[in-house]
């Protein structure tokens, strides 16, 4: 408190409460479009309401005001001004919407009005550039050229309690090979890139890419509260998820689309409400080229990378459509409207971005379709429910039925057929022919069915009854599958669809998940702790159902064996490699025995070193305790003991015995 002793007036300023408005004399929110219609005055407000239309349809940006340049005439002199709200509006429009095609005769062009008085400053006198050491960019495949990988050697990710390890599979030893061990690298769980090149990490300000030889962090992707990650399949661009309750839609944050490599963000959608919401968010098309998402009973939005600009501008209207996929290899996708009465339900294959129709088909009576793409693209298996009439009016009869696209083939042929039973699961051979599908009415008395395609049917190759099965798991490779039964008695049946032969049955008690590793050659079984309290772990199998080792870990939570890059060999070059696999099993076979004996000698040295240590230990201790003796018998506390009395080592000698020879001499 200030007390005044006179009557002296306070005098007070505006400085006094708040501090002078600064006026922002700069044109930052200010950019110029050139290449504009050359309009006259009649024409001027409808080329505005254009120029607002394309330049306010970014995520966040307001445009305040527009002015057109005029000569005389008051035509327009083909420029104009556009001021944005934000500073930042005003920069994206400038990288993201130059080069805008208005018309075959006009395309847009934009700068930053801030950027003609930086370059009509700009000093012209020459200095020479300085000389910055090169520093090659890390390689994130160096892994695939490491020793242990070039001996069929894969890694793999666990995650167990705070612990993240990730690990070399040298079977050989029998326990895994830890490379890295981190405490809480992640605050719940990492994930694999499609091609293998980066592990991510989830934080709660975002999530971070690790990959190299030293796995340093390639990037850091600021996205508060993300929970879901979803690479492309070149992993060029990446998709996060944040379930935000508030968004909004002038700068929506739940769904972001990233480029991985520039960690720039380009662009940001609000997620659709909970009770649609389905995971992931947008369908990738082949060679990252377009992103896509369905708009319910409308059509789909197809997006084109990197600009993220919607495809023609517009939506790809499909009245009624319920479901879309994209094929796997080809830039086409499928999509499925259903029947409504009384139009039959359609599937449709659509070439992009021309919108040609490849093949259609229609289905009386379908309500619902599921598409199950071949890995390689060739076929197009689309899985329909359909109610079809009873005996009487009033009765309807639920049926599954199958509709098989050849896509590859010249005008797409399309077969169908019917499986009997309800369908458990469904999946495709990668790399072949060859379709598994358990189907049954009980758990415990289920049917699996192979089928092949063939030349002109769909023809049922083989058949198990009586399993208690529910889920199916292809090896990378093909051929070779594990049946299971997941999330009960972990039943577990290998099985070789070449010879139509079943190598055996294992279990694995309250099993929570399988993954293959890439070789095929080797199938885990794990135990969560996110779905079971108790005895959390892994098992790792051979491909024939060979237990190689167990590992039990204390909340142990994840398995992820890490993706490698797409296989460069076609069918044909693999076939001659089975063709003469001899020939390189020979060498191959060598190499696994010198390691093995290797790794032998390394574990019996091991083992001679501690006992020799522990024998040193025995007799050093003898010498001490000779040495007191005659502290013994003075203390009254002598005991007789032999001084004969030595540690030998003893030499174990095995010897073989010919039984053959024996017997004989008998």
């Amino acid at each position: 408190m200030t007390i005044f002793d006179s009557d002296e007036e306070l005098v007070t300023t505006l400085s006094d409460f708040e501090p002078p408005v600064q006026i922002d004399s700069s044109f930052s929110k200010f950019i110029v479009v050139d290449n504009i219609p050359v309009a006259p005055e009649a024409k001027h407000e409808k080329l505005k309401s254009i120029l607002v239309k394309i330049y306010s349809n970014r995520p966040g940006a307001e445009v305040v005001g527009i002015h057109l340049a005029l000569d005389a005439q008051r035509n327009t002199k083909g420029f104009a001004f556009i001021e944005y709200s934000k500073k930042e509006s005003a920069i994206d429009a400038a990288t993201s919407l130059n080069n805008y095609p208005l018309d075959k005769s006009h395309t847009l062009k934009v700068n930053l009005l801030d950027d003609f008085s930086k370059f009509a400053n700009f000093d012209e006198s020459y200095k020479p550039p300085t000389r910055e050491e090169f520093k090659p960019k890390p390689n994130y495949n160096q892994w695939l050229s490491d020793s242990k990988a070039l001996k069929g050697y894969d890694q793999f990710v666990t995650r167990y309690g705070e612990y993240t390890d990730i690990c070399w599979n040298e079977m050989y030893v029998g326990k895994p090979m830890v490379e890295k061990s981190s405490v809480s690298l992640t605050s719940s769980y990492v994930q694999w890139s499609n091609t293998g090149s980066y592990l991510v990490t989830f934080h709660p300000d975002g999530i971070a890419l690790y990959g190299g030889k030293d796995w340093i962090q390639v990037n850091l992707f600021e996205h508060r509260g993300v929970q879901l990650v979803d690479f492309s399949p070149e992993d060029k661009y990446l998709i996060t998820f944040a379930p935000i309750a508030s968004d909004n839609p002038n700068a929506p944050k739940s769904i972001v689309v990233w480029d991985v490599r520039s960690g720039k963000k380009l662009r940001s959608f609000m997620a659709p409400p909970k009770e649609h919401f389905t995971w992931p968010a947008f369908h990738w098309s082949a060679k990252d080229k377009f992103i896509a998402r369905i708009e319910q009973e409308k059509g789909i939005h197809i997006y084109e990378t990197p600009s993220m600009n919607l495809l023609e501008d517009k939506i790809y209207e499909v009245k009624g459509i319920k479901d879309f996929s994209w094929s796997p290899t080809d830039l086409s996708l499928a999509y499925f409207v259903p029947a409504n009465d009384p139009l039959p339900a359609k599937i449709c294959l659509v070439e992009m971005p021309s919108k040609k129709l490849l093949a259609e088909k229609s289905i009386w009576g379908a309500t619902d379709a599921r598409f199950h793409w071949q890995n390689e693209g060739a076929y197009l298996c689309v899985k329909t429910d359909k109610v079809i009439a009873g005996k009487t009016k009033k009765e309807k009869i639920p049926t599954t039925s199958f509709e098989l696209f050849r896509t590859h083939e010249p005008n797409v042929p399309i077969e169908s057929f019917e499986i009997q039973y309800a369908i458990k699961a469904f999946s495709w051979e990668p790399r072949g022919k060859r379709i598994c599908i358990i189907h049954g009415e009980f758990k415990m008395n289920m049917f699996v069915s192979f089928l092949e395609v063939q030349k002109s049917s769909v023809k049922l190759v083989s058949k198990l009854e009586n399993r208690k099965l529910n889920t199916i798991f292809w090896s990378p490779r093909g051929t070779l599958v594990l049946l299971a039964n997941l999330g009960d008695t972990g039943e577990l049946e290998f099985y070789n669809t070449q010879d139509c032969e079943s190598y055996g049955t294992q279990e694995h008690l309250q099993c929570t998940g399988v993954d293959w590793n890439p070789s095929g050659r080797y199938v885990t079984t794990f135990v969560s702790h996110w779905k079971v309290q108790t005895d959390t772990g892994f098992n790792i199998w051979s491909f024939n159902g060979d237990l190689v080792y167990s590992v039990l870990k204390d909340r142990f939570f994840q398995f992820n064996w890490r993706p490698r890059p797409k296989f460069m060999l076609t069918n044909k070059e693999i076939n001659q490699i089975k063709q003469n696999i001899k020939k390189y099993q020979e060498k191959f076979d060598k190499q696994d025995e010198d390691d093995n004996k290797a790794i032998q000698h390394i574990e019996q040295t091991r083992l001679d070193n501690l006992m020799k240590e522990f024998l040193s230990f025995l007799q050093k201790g003898e010498q001490e305790y000779q040495a007191l003796e005659p502290t013994r018998k003075q203390l009254g506390s002598y005991e007789d003991i032999d001084t004969n009395d030595v540690y030998e080592s003893v030499e174990t000698i095995e010897e073989l015995i010919d039984i053959k020879t024996i017997v004989l001499k008998k």
